[in-house]
C-alpha cells in the first residue's frame, strides 16, 4: 500500500498548481477583463496587487514543476499556502465559501505525501536561508532609506509581504520600487534553490576507485568498462558489490558512462541503485553508450541509438584481400619511410621516453586540452593507470613520432588516445592499430575497440530522406571541430564489426538539459588532475603481471 502511494501519479496536482499560477498572474496583466479578475478570486480569495501577482505567479509555476519532479519542498510550499488560506478564512479575512475547497486541497496533499520523496539537500536549505535573510535585511533597508517608513514599522511590512505590496512610499523617486523588486527576486531565488536537485557529488575516493578497478578486470566487463576509472567520476555499487556505475552530474543530469562494470549477473542491481539514487537526489538519470542487451534493465527510461562502437576481432583480422588494400598500402608506406614500432605496458616507459611521448601529445593537440568522457580515460602517461598498453612509432632515427594508448578490460582492450606529430609519415596511425591488433592476437585477446562511430547509420548510406540529408550536411560542416565523418571513414578501412550503443534518458522534456550535459562532458575541458596513487594493474590481462 505504501509503495503504491509513493508511486502515485502527481501530474494532476502539478497541472492544478500550474492552473492556479495562471489565475494568480491575471492581476499583473494590464487591461485584464473583469471576468478574468473575478475568476482569479477563486484561488486568491481577495484581490492581489499587480506586484504580488507578478511575483507569486512564476513562483507557483516553479512549484508546479517541482511537484512534477516529486520535490518535497514543493509539497511543503503548497501545504503552507493552503494552510495560510484556511487560517485566513478562520480569522474572517477571507470568504467562508473557500473553506471546502481549501480543505479538499489539504486532503489531496496529505494523501500524496509519500510520493514526494526528493528532499532538499542541506546545502540548498542553507543557501535558501541565507537568501531569505539577505532579502529581509535588504528590503527593510530599502524601506527605511525611502524616507517614508521607520525601522520598527518596516519590519512588519516586510514580514507581511517582503515589501511587495506596491504601496506608495515617500522619499527618493526610485526607492519605493526597490522593496518590491528585492522581495520578489529574493522569493524566486529561494523557490528555485529549494526545488533544485542535489549538487554534484565529489569524485570517488581511492578506496572506491580500487574497487572499481577490480570490477573492470572482471571477465564480464565490456570494452567501455575501463573508462569508469576516470578521476572525475563518482560511483554507485550494486547491493552485492559485484557491479558498479561510474557517473558525473552536470546541469542536474546524472550521466553514466556505458553499462555497469563487473559481473553481468550484478548489473541489474547496480542499475536499480543508480535510479534510486537519482530519485533521492532529484537528478535526471541518463546513460551515454548503453549496450542494447542491458536496455531492458533501465525499465521505463527511454532510449535511442546514436551510433556504434567500432570493434576489430584479432582472430579474424588480416591485411590480405582487395578490401584491405588501403590499410595495407598505408602500413607499407611507413615501412618504406623507416618507421619502427613497439608495444609495451605504460608502467615500463622510461622517464626519457615518457617525456618525449608527452611532447608528441602536446604537439598533436596543438596546445588544446584533453577532452572526452565516454571513450576517453585521463592521466595520459602519468603512470596512474599502469595496466594500459602503449604502441609507439619511431622514425628512421629512433625518435618517437606517434603513439596510441589502449586500456584493458575483461573482454578486451580499447583505444584511449591516438597522438602523432604533425607532418609525420602518412599511415602511422594505421600502422600502430595493425601492430596492436597483432599483439592482441598473440595475447589471446578477443576484441580490440577502436573508436565510436556516431551516427554511423546516417553516414553509411547514400539513400537519405530530406531530413537525413540535412543531418548529413550538418555533420560534414561540423567535421573540422567534432571529426564525426572523418573518424568514421578512418575506422571503416579496417572492416570492423559494430556494436550499437544508445543514449538512455528519462523524458523527452529532459532533452535540452541532456544535450547540454552530454556536449559539455564530451567537448568541455576536463577537470585538472590531482595527485593520486596508481591504480592496480588488471590481473591476467595484456600488460598485467
Amino acid at each position: 500500500m505504501a509503495a503504491a502511494r509513493a508511486a502515485a501519479p502527481v501530474w494532476p496536482l502539478a497541472l492544478g498548481t500550474a492552473a492556479v499560477a495562471v489565475l494568480v498572474a491575471v492581476p499583473a496583466l494590464a487591461g485584464a477583463p473583469g471576468w478574468a479578475l473575478r475568476t482569479s478570486l477563486l484561488v486568491t480569495g481577495r484581490p492581489l496587487s499587480p506586484a504580488h501577482a507578478f511575483v507569486l505567479a512564476p513562483a507557483l509555476a516553479l512549484v508546479a514543476r517541482g511537484v512534477l519532479l516529486r520535490r518535497r519542498a514543493a509539497w511543503y510550499g503548497l501545504g503552507a499556502l493552503v494552510a495560510m488560506g484556511v487560517l485566513a478564512v478562520l480569522t474572517g479575512e477571507d470568504a467562508p465559501w473557500r473553506l471546502p475547497l481549501l480543505a479538499a486541497a489539504l486532503g489531496v496533499l496529505w494523501a500524496l505525501r509519500p510520493a514526494f520523496r526528493v528532499g532538499p539537500h542541506p546545502d540548498r536549505v542553507r543557501a535558501a536561508v541565507r537568501t531569505g535573510a539577505f532579502v529581509v535585511l535588504a528590503t527593510v533597508l530599502a524601506s527605511v532609506l525611502s524616507g517614508g517608513v521607520s525601522f520598527p514599522s518596516a519590519v512588519p511590512e516586510v514580514a507581511a509581504g517582503l515589501g511587495a505590496t506596491g504601496a506608495p512610499v515617500d522619499g527618493a523617486p526610485w526607492l519605493p520600487g526597490v522593496p518590491a523588486v528585492v522581495g520578489g527576486a529574493g522569493l524566486l531565488v529561494m523557490v528555485v534553490t529549494l526545488l533544485a536537485a542535489d549538487p554534484p557529488p565529489p569524485p570517488g575516493d581511492e578506496a572506491e576507485r580500487r574497487r572499481v578497478a577490480g570490477l573492470v578486470a572482471h571477465p564480464g566487463s565490456d570494452t567501455l568498462a575501463p573508462f569508469a576509472l576516470r578521476r572525475d567520476k563518482s560511483y554507485v555499487f550494486g547491493p552485492d558489490g559485484g557491479a558498479a556505475i561510474g557517473y558525473r552530474v552536470l546541469f542536474g543530469v546524472a550521466v553514466a558512462g556505458g553499462d555497469p562494470v563487473g559481473d553481468p549477473a550484478s548489473r541489474g542491481g547496480a542499475v536499480r541503485e543508480f535510479l534510486a539514487l537519482c530519485r533521492r537526489t532529484g537528478w535526471r538519470p541518463a546513460v551515454l553508450g548503453a549496450g542494447e542487451d542491458l536496455l531492458p534493465e533501465w525499465g521505463p527510461l527511454r532510449s535511442f541509438g546514436f551510433g556504434d562502437e567500432v570493434l576489430v576481432r584479432p582472430a579474424e583480422f588480416t591485411l590480405s584481400g582487395r578490401r584491405m588494400r588501403n590499410v595495407r598500402q598505408a602500413v607499407q608506406r611507413t615501412r618504406n619511410a623507416g618507421v619502427s614500432t613497439e608495444v609495451l605496458p605504460e608502467r615500463e616507459l622510461s622517464p626519457g621516453l615518457r617525456a618525449r611521448l608527452l611532447e608528441v601529445a602536446s604537439a598533436s593537440l596543438d596546445g588544446a586540452a584533453e577532452r572526452g568522457f565516454s571513450m576517453n580515460l585521463d592521466e595520459l602517461l602519468t603512470g596512474h593507470h599502469p595496466g594500459t598498453l602503449v604502441a609507439v612509432a619511431y622514425d628512421a632515427g629512433g625518435a618517437p613520432i606517434a603513439f596510441q594508448r589502449y586500456v584493458t578490460a575483461g573482454e578486451g582492450i580499447s583505444l584511449d588516445a591516438m597522438r602523432r606529430l604533425p607532418g609525420g609519415p602518412n599511415g602511422v596511425n594505421e600502422r600502430l592499430i595493425v601492430e596492436m591488433v597483432g599483439y592482441a592476437a598473440k595475447q589471446g585477446v578477443d576484441v580490440v575497440s577502436l573508436n565510436f562511430a556516431a551516427f554511423r547509420a546516417l553516414l553509411d548510406t547514400t539513400e537519405r530522406t530530406f531530413a537525413e540529408r540535412l543531418g548529413h550536411r550538418a555533420l560534414h560542416l561540423l567535421d573540422p571541430w567534432i571529426a564525426v565523418e572523418s573518424l568514421y571513414l578512418f575506422d571503416r578501412k579496417f572492416r570492423p564489426r559494430y556494436r550499437p550503443r544508445a543514449i538512455v534518458f528519462r523524458s523527452w522534456l529532459d532533452l535540452g538539459w541532456l544535450a547540454a550535459a552530454l556536449l559539455t562532458l564530451e567537448f568541455g575541458r576536463a577537470r585538472p588532475a590531482a595527485p593520486r596513487a596508481p591504480l592496480p594493474a588488471p590481473v591476467g590481462r595484456p600488460g598485467g603481471p
